[in-house]
């Protein structure tokens, strides 16, 4: 009863008229030293062995019960009641029943009563209780009770708090939510909860705080069910009962595309709260797309969005005065998500080859959204904005830098693995069913040979190409195609022009066919371009590569002998003698010629995608031979 009577006096004091004549420190006091008695005697009420005394259990779990049903009760103490209960019940089915029936007396209790409560701050305190215990029930309880039925009857109770007029109101529910849906089966979380987060986080009347939770929850169900991250079925129903001019609901589009969206926004804290979203995804393996790692790319540079963030929040919960360990904590800080993309682009990059490539195919996306962002303005407002927002030289050196990095790390990975293998020099023979191990100095060496002709043979047939010749044939694309058109500005094309002639290319240890490619993109954007500084920025890297033959004729296209439909002969079926196909292959050759700008390969030699598609095994390439540090020389 020590509890209930330190809990009444609290509650007669926040009634008394003394209340409000003192000043706000001794308030706190006073409350304070009530709520550590209370707290005191629930902590050692649980660790004593009353508990294990089944009428004493009994007569403790009466007196939370009616701690936890009175909205009167302070929030301090939720938390420790409902450790409490939990710990004093056998089942955990047993705990969801009391805290049900709970939830029932907290809806149902109308002895709240104060002079400086009206009717809708009462409803606002009853549905802050009841996501109070709820957030820490569903903390409490084991991954055995998904699906419960008990469990499921929570939803009814958090369901008013989720649509509630009050913003701190829904924040808190959607976060309940998130661990409610955690509980969840995969059907139902489809089903009912993933349609209801992707609109709220979706929503653009909703605030920003909310629609933050919801998208966090969604990231958190992604890392946990893969159809998360597919559209879902309704988007079809919708489509066929709305006609052509319909625009898809919020809740049916894939999550990429809403976060692709999120990364564009105008409000900072929408971004920085969706650049960590995407950071996590992609880390995680369940992203891969290089147009969302631009993205990033282009926050990670902006040294605005701090500034811009403390403005958009210094009207409301200010955080960035706190200390700046408390800062860095805060989900949706600016500081925070800047030292998060530090860690995550080199950490991303060393993950796998896949990563790598797809943090190196970066760089067109990056191009098109920088000239996205510039289209439209004033020459001295987009000169600022390069410097500022989007130095794009720096970004193309950055993704440079960290390819290489990755690069090597593999490379030095490679090698202690291969010296580890080689070191053993023991081969398993078979007799009879029975392992036996024989010490063959001979046919270790023989082997060891034979796998490094393999190993030296396919390094001469695979050249991989560097980090700066693919950014470099990225850039001479982009000039090609938005050179001639009024989107791009003047300034913006000048700049990347002079990336791409000083970049630093090793003629004579790159892949010949890259090198021609990056000869073609290069022709086509000095025709494509008719400003001076540009034209000149072009040709010091067109004189670099007028060694680099035009012609090879390994790629030289090979036209299949077909069947003239027409000869009034019936030819189905018939082989072509080897003579005739010969001579048709020949004369093919002769005629054929070469594409003036050939499809390009998302990353890596021609050389070596040829060889992926024709090898078996392992269809991914390697990078032993990449430059190292083949940065772009931006300035």
């Amino acid at each position: 009863q020590y509890p209930i009577s330190h809990i009444e006096t609290l509650i007669e004091f926040n009634n008394s008229d003394d209340y409000d004549e003192l000043d706000e420190d001794d308030i706190a006091a006073f409350e304070d030293d009530q709520n550590f008695l209370c707290l005191q005697l629930i902590y050692m009420a649980k660790s004593s062995e009353v508990l294990e005394e089944e009428g004493s259990r009994r007569h403790f779990l009466s007196i939370m019960r009616r701690v936890l049903a009175r909205l009167a009760t302070p929030d301090d103490l939720v938390e420790a009641c409902v450790k409490a209960m939990a710990a004093a019940h056998d089942k955990e089915s047993q705990f969801l029943q009391t805290i049900s029936e709970i939830l029932v007396d907290v809806e149902d209790d109308d002895t709240f009563h104060s002079n400086v409560h009206d009717e809708k701050a009462i409803v606002i305190v009853r549905q802050m209780r009841i996501i109070a215990i709820l957030s820490i029930v569903l903390e409490s309880i084991s991954a055995q009770m998904v699906s419960h039925p008990i469990l499921d009857g929570f939803f009814q109770h958090l369901s008013p708090a989720i649509t509630s007029k009050n913003a701190i109101v829904r924040e808190h529910g959607v976060i309940c939510l998130s661990k409610f849906c955690l509980l969840s089966d995969e059907e139902k979380v489809m089903a009912e909860f993933k349609p209801l987060l992707m609109t709220i986080a979706g929503s653009v009347e909703e605030r920003v705080e909310v629609r933050a939770q919801a998208a966090l929850a969604l990231c958190d169900l992604a890392l946990i069910h893969e159809k998360m991250l597919v559209a879902s079925d309704d988007s079809n129903d919708d489509e066929e009962s709305g006609g052509a001019d319909t625009v898809p609901a919020t809740s049916s589009i894939p999550f990429k595309d809403m976060l692709l969206e999120m990364l564009g926004h105008a409000k900072p804290g929408i971004v920085i709260i969706a650049a960590e979203i995407t950071a996590k995804l992609l880390l995680a393996g369940r992203l891969h797309d290089p147009t969302l790692i631009a993205h990033l790319l282009l926050i990670y540079f902006d040294t605005t969005l701090i500034s811009t963030a403390i403005a958009e929040y210094e009207e409301e919960d200010d955080i960035f005065n706190d200390d700046s360990a408390e800062v860095v904590k805060q989900v949706g800080s600016p500081v925070r998500l800047q030292q998060l993309l530090s860690i995550f682009f080199p950490t991303y990059s060393m993950s796998s080859l896949d990563a790598n490539d797809d943090m190196m195919s970066s760089v067109g996306p990056l191009l098109t959204i920088v000239n996205e962002k510039l289209s439209g303005m004033k020459q001295a407002d987009g000169k600022a904005m390069m410097v500022q927002k989007w130095p794009i030289a720096k970004m193309v050196e950055y993704v440079c830098y960290t390819v290489d990095l990755a690069d090597k790390k593999k490379n030095e990975e490679s090698e202690k693995k291969a010296v580890k293998e080689n070191k053993k020099e023991v081969v398993e023979t078979v007799n009879d069913g029975e392992s036996t191990i024989e010490n063959t100095e001979d046919h270790v060496e023989e082997a060891e040979n034979d796998e490094k002709a393999d190993v030296d043979a396919a390094d001469d047939d695979v050249v991989e190409a560097s980090s700066t010749l693919l950014a470099s044939i990225e850039i001479a694309e982009f000039l090609s195609e938005e050179g001639g058109c009024d989107t791009a500005p003047t300034f913006y094309i000048r700049a990347l022009a002079k990336i791409l002639g000083s970049a630093s290319i090793d003629i004579d240890a790159e892949d010949r066919a890259v090198l021609r490619r990056l000869k073609s993109n290069v022709s086509e954007a000095e025709y494509a371009n008719d400003d001076g500084p540009t034209v000149k920025s072009i040709k010091k890297l067109a004189k670099l590569l007028v060694d680099v033959e035009d012609h090879s004729e390994e790629e030289e296209e090979i036209v299949p002998v077909e069947n003239d439909a027409n000869d009034g002969e019936d030819n189905d079926g018939d082989e072509v003698p080897k003579e005739e196909e010969d001579t048709a292959l020949n004369d093919a050759n002769n005629d054929s010629t070469e594409k003036e700008n050939p499809t390009r390969p998302s990353v890596g030699s021609i050389k070596s995608s040829m060889k992926k598609n024709g090898a078996e095994g392992d269809d991914r390439r390697t990078s032993f031979n990449r430059a190292s540090l083949a940065d772009v020389n931006c300035y």
